[in-house]
C-alpha cells in the first residue's frame, strides 16, 4: 500500500484550531500563523468562504440531498482575501483540503513536502470532479455473506485527504485534477486499492467496480483452523500447537503492546475469561503482532519491558499467564495479487488487519469466527460453545 491507512486501530484525526476574535479584543495574545494559505480560482481571484480542514469526511450521499461534510472540530473558512491562517503546528498533519460548496471548487495539497513555502502559499481551486467507485465481493456472494459497511479514503502524495462512509456499496469522492490513490475496505473484506488520474476539466470519474477478497477468517468458518506459524519466540512456556488443544475451546487473541484498545480492553477481557472458565475447557493463546517495523519486539524480555507501565497503570498489577506467540515482522499480501499490507504471516493465515481481533476455535479444531467479547451476543456465543461438551 502506498500510504499508511490506520483502519487497524482507531484513527485520531488532527485538525487546525482557530483563535477567536473575541480573545483578540480582550487582549489575549494571538499566536502567529506558521502557515498561511491563499485560495484562488482559476482566474486568480480570491475564493471567500471555502471550508478547510486537514482531512474531510463525507458521510452519506444522495444526489437530491445534501451530503454530510465534516471538516473536524476546528473548522476554518477562507476570508474575503481567500486567506486561511494555520496557527497550531502541533495539530498540523501536512494536508490541506479546501472546498467551496456553492461554487463546486476544491483544492488538495500536501504542504509539508514543500521546502520553500512562500507566505501566503497560493493554492488554485478547481471545479471538483465527482469520483465514484463501487466495491463488491464475489467470494462473499458465493457463501451468502454481506460485504458490510464500506468505508473508503482518497490520498494525494501518500497522505489521506478525504474519507467516505455510509454511502452504500459505492464510494464518493470530490477531488481536483491530479493523481490519487483510493482504498476501500469493510469489516468483511480485505482493503483494496486503486490509483486514478483526474484530468483538468473532468467533472465525473467512474473508477469502475472492484471485486474485493473476503477476509480469510470468514472463509475459514467451519473449517480446520490454520496452525500457528512463523513465530520468533514464545512467552510463558514452550511452543504450542493448536492440535494439542483438541477437546477445548480456543481463543486466539491478535494484539500488540502498541495498540491502545488491545491493552485497555482486549487483554482485560481475557483476564476475565481466565477467571471465569477452567483451563480444561478454554485455552487462551495470544498472537502478538507488530503494527510496523518499529513496533516489533525481538524477545519476551523486550515485550515484558514494554508492558511494565501497562501492568501497573492499566492492568492493576495483573500479568499475562497464557501462552503468547511473538510473530515476525513481514510485509505480505493478504491475497496473491494484493498489496504488501499484512505485517505477519499469522495475520495472512487468518486475514487479520484490525486489532484487537479475537478468533474462536471450537472443540473439534474448526474456526467458529471472529467475536467481540465485549458484546453480549458474542460473549453468550462463546459461553454456549464452552458449555456444549
Amino acid at each position: 500500500m502506498r500510504f499508511c491507512l490506520n483502519w487497524i486501530v482507531p484513527v485520531c484525526l488532527l485538525f487546525v484550531s482557530q483563535v477567536a476574535v473575541a480573545n483578540e479584543k480582550q487582549g489575549v495574545s494571538v499566536e502567529m500563523p506558521f502557515l498561511t494559505i491563499k485560495l484562488v480560482d482559476q482566474e486568480g481571484k480570491p475564493v471567500e468562504g471555502a471550508q478547510t480542514g486537514m482531512v474531510v469526511i463525507l458521510k452519506g450521499y444522495e444526489p437530491k440531498q445534501r451530503a454530510d461534510w465534516n471538516f473536524g472540530q476546528f473548522k476554518l473558512k477562507s476570508d474575503s482575501e481567500g486567506l486561511i491562517h494555520f496557527r497550531d503546528p502541533d495539530k498540523y498533519r501536512g494536508m490541506v483540503y479546501a472546498r467551496h460548496t456553492r461554487r463546486g471548487l476544491v483544492a488538495v495539497k500536501r504542504t509539508d513536502l514543500i521546502e520553500d513555502k512562500k507566505s501566503p502559499l497560493v493554492l488554485i481551486m478547481y471545479p471538483e470532479c465527482h469520483v465514484t467507485w463501487t466495491i463488491n465481493s464475489s467470494q462473499l456472494n458465493q457463501i451468502g455473506r454481506e460485504i458490510g459497511k464500506i468505508r473508503g479514503v482518497s490520498a494525494s502524495e501518500n497522505m489521506i485527504c478525504q474519507w467516505c462512509q455510509d454511502t452504500g456499496s459505492t464510494l464518493h469522492f470530490f477531488l481536483p485534477p491530479g493523481t490519487f490513490s483510493l482504498v476501500g475496505h469493510s469489516k468483511h473484506i480485505n482493503p483494496i486499492e486503486k490509483t486514478i488520474v483526474i484530468k483538468a476539466g473532468q467533472k465525473v470519474f467512474d473508477a469502475g467496480a472492484a471485486d474485493a477478497a473476503a477476509k480469510k477468517w470468514i472463509l475459514l468458518e467451519g473449517k480446520p483452523a490454520p496452525e500457528i506459524v512463523d513465530i520468533k519466540e514464545w512467552k510463558n512456556g514452550p511452543p504450542v500447537k493448536l492440535s494439542q488443544f483438541r477437546g477445548k475451546v480456543v481463543v486466539l487473541e491478535f494484539w500488540g503492546w502498541w495498540c491502545g484498545p488491545c491493552v485497555y480492553y482486549g487483554i482485560p477481557e481475557l483476564f476475565k475469561l481466565r477467571e471465569e472458565y477452567s483451563q480444561d475447557d478454554l485455552a487462551i493463546i495470544g498472537i502478538h503482532t507488530p503494527y510496523g517495523e518499529d513496533d516489533e519486539v525481538t524477545s519476551v524480555k523486550e515485550l515484558d519491558e514494554k508492558l511494565i507501565k501497562i501492568r501497573k497503570n492499566v492492568w492493576k498489577g495483573k500479568t499475562i499467564e497464557f501462552p503468547v506467540a511473538l510473530t515476525r515482522f513481514r510485509k505480505l499480501p493478504f491475497s496473491p495479487e494484493g498489496e504488501l499490507i499484512a505485517n505477519a504471516k499469522m495475520n495472512v493465515e487468518y486475514g487479520i488487519n484490525s486489532f484487537p481481533s479475537t478468533i474462536v476455535i471450537d472443540r473439534q479444531g474448526n474456526v467458529v469466527g471472529k467475536l467481540n467479547l465485549r458484546e453480549k451476543a458474542d460473549r453468550a456465543k462463546l459461553k454456549q460453545l464452552i458449555e456444549a461438551k
